[in-house]
């Protein structure tokens, strides 16, 4: 008999943060392996920009909370280090310059939306392509991510749903902060 090569597993990161006027910025990090399944789940508590940051950043507030604090955190936090991360909120990307994971957006605004909110980003460039029918981008500087997201697996489909997880995310975020489900 003879053996089969081991099968390579991938490991996606899916992280995405929102917003709530309230209660301010909070963000969720979900790793899961080609089936889907978890491996690891963490969440922030909200964070509120003070006035002095909101005056001193300007339009890149939202990428600095979004990708240099709260995306940071949750991927420092992990144990388990994936091939990827998908994001579905642009301003999670500024990420990228801080890791040497791929950091990939991909839109999922199409797939309904809460009462939460996904910060915007200030940044106006991105380097925008399809992979796998939906329409993703990536920032400039990281223009090689493009490659590496649209060969990340070997079929023409990925074995798994690239926007399930983010539904997954925002339900646990909700769970996690009573507070912001009630608001």
């Amino acid at each position: 008999m003879q053996e089969s090569a081991p099968k390579v597993t991938k490991n996606i990161g899916f992280i995405t943060v929102r917003y709530r006027e309230m209660h301010g910025f909070f963000g969720g990090y979900l790793i899961v392996n080609e089936l889907a399944r978890p491996l690891e789940f963490h969440c922030t508590l909200p964070i509120q920009p003070t006035r002095a940051q909101q005056i001193l950043y300007g339009n890149t507030l939202n990428e600095f909370v979004c990708g240099e604090q709260i995306a940071r955190a949750l991927v420092t936090k992990a144990k388990t280090i994936p091939d990827a991360i998908l994001a579905d909120t642009l301003s999670v990307l500024t990420l990228r310059h801080m890791h040497s994971i791929p950091i990939g957006f991909i839109d999922t605004l199409n797939e309904g939306e809460s009462d939460l909110s996904r910060p915007n980003s200030g940044r106006t460039e991105y380097r925008r392509f399809k992979a796998f029918g939906h329409a993703m981008a990536v920032i400039p500087e990281y223009e090689s991510d493009c490659v590496f997201f649209t060969s990340l697996f070997a079929q023409d489909k990925p074995p798994l749903d690239l926007l399930e997880p983010f539904g997954r995310i925002e339900e646990a975020l909700l769970e996690a902060h009573p507070a912001i489900k009630a608001a």
